[in-house]
């Protein structure tokens, strides 16, 4: 009894309107994480020509940065490649779901479909991690202040 369950289960069927609404998600995440890519790239590129502009805007506002010259620099390029890092594997998860699951629906194969379902249960816990860390974050901060 519990095998066929499960075989229901991985062989489901989409009607015409969940196939349809599949793939409006598919194409909607496919033109987010294009956006995001171009983005990225446009931080990145900002960074780069920018980048001691930007820092030493920073240390005007923030004087105990301008004492940590090097230092201070170097933990803010190590705090922007971690963010970038992160959120370039967030970009790819969701440019994957979409890729993989726009193929398997096409060509109706099941693994390139639950190979981008995967990638989309990443995306989904990456960011619920990033989110109670944020929320934990602020927590912590606003404890302070009391």
């Amino acid at each position: 009894m519990e095998n066929n369950q499960q075989e229901s289960f991985l062989q489901f069927h989409l009607d015409y309107d969940g196939g349809n609404t599949l793939k409006e998600a598919v194409r909607w995440s496919r033109f987010c994480a294009i956006v995001f890519i171009v983005l990225l790239s446009l931080f990145v590129l900002t960074l780069l020509f920018v980048g001691s502009t930007i820092f030493a805007a920073i240390s005007q506002f923030m004087p105990s940065l301008a004492g940590l010259a090097g230092t201070g620099a170097a933990i803010l390029i190590v705090a922007c490649l971690i963010g970038f890092g992160i959120a370039g594997v967030l970009v790819y998860m969701l440019y994957r779901f979409s890729t993989l699951t726009r193929k398997g629906i096409e060509h109706q194969d099941q693994a390139a479909f639950s190979e981008g379902m995967r990638s989309l249960k990443n995306y989904f816990l990456i960011s619920g991690i990033i989110a109670v860390l944020s929320l934990l974050l602020n927590f912590v901060n606003i404890s302070k202040l009391f």
